[in-house]
């Protein structure tokens, strides 16, 4: 009787934790985690393009024009690899430290992006 007793509640106690563990709480932070990298990606594909237009412009530039121009493309060039670095380090992040870098990295792309457009 009392092996019977202890066999029903270790397969009681491995059937709810094996319910416990199926739950979908843990898919959804990663859903928004994985759009959050792809859109930080797509941002990072278009600041590319602009500073190698930048690059371009810098290049057939001359004179003061030509010195304004280099400026602003190492500067954005700058900021554009800050916001890559960022995104290399939102990508090896726990998920206890992700909405901290997360938040961190929203600032870069906000600097590289202010630095692009001007």
């Amino acid at each position: 009787m009392l092996r019977t007793c202890v066999l029903c509640c270790a397969l009681a106690g491995v059937a709810g934790l094996t319910v416990g563990c199926t739950g979908s709480k843990d898919t959804k932070p990663t859903t928004g985690k994985d759009e959050s990298l792809k859109t930080y990606k797509t941002q990072l594909g278009a600041f590319d393009k602009h500073v190698e237009e930048l690059k371009a412009k810098a290049e057939k530039a001359t004179g003061e024009e030509k010195t304004k121009l280099e400026a602003k493309w190492k500067e954005s060039a700058a900021k554009r690899d800050a916001a890559r670095k960022k995104l290399e380090e939102l990508e090896k992040a726990a998920a206890d430290k992700w909405d901290v870098l997360e938040k961190e990295a929203a600032t870069a792309f906000d600097e590289a992006k202010k630095a692009v457009k001007e």
